[in-house]
């Protein structure tokens, strides 16, 4: 089923498909133009903010911060954990994990393998984009065969 906007078509020349329901799935939209996910923008923002942290000297307060929260005499609060940068990259990570590397960020010592691997901007640049396509190829695997 196709549905046409007033002028016929999209703004992009293509006319627009929807599923069963009539509904237009956004997946089709970013894809038709050739738009990044605002997911993809969020996690490429937050891991170069992370590298440009961990780059940074250790006396920093975020880097204080990160080396507060891996602290194991730390007490947790009870109930659901709060959603935290950390917790966030470990998530992160997580994706990529199932691809091709063991990286985690949960304790102090996977915070200076990062932090080692920050330092050598390059060898950053490239793990980020890895994550980036690892998040990408989850994104692509989560849409229902048959549809982009």
């Amino acid at each position: 089923m196709a549905v046409e906007l007033p002028n016929g078509t999209g703004e992009c020349g293509h006319t627009l498909h929807t599923d069963d329901r009539g509904r237009i799935p956004c997946i089709s939209i970013y894809l038709g133009r050739e738009l990044q996910l605002s997911m993809i923008v969020v996690l490429q923002a937050r891991w170069r903010l992370f590298g440009h942290v961990l780059r940074r000297e250790p006396s920093i307060p975020a880097n204080k911060a990160m080396a507060f929260y891996f602290h194991d005499n730390a007490k947790r609060a009870r109930g659901r954990p709060i959603a935290t940068f950390p917790m966030t990259l470990n998530n992160d990570l997580k994706i990529l994990q199932n691809r091709s590397t063991s990286l985690t960020c949960t304790s102090q010592k996977d915070l200076e393998t990062l932090r080692k691997i920050a330092e050598r901007r390059q060898e950053w640049i490239t793990f980020t984009a890895d994550i980036k396509k690892a998040a990408e190829a989850a994104r692509s695997d989560d849409t229902p065969s048959g549809r982009p």
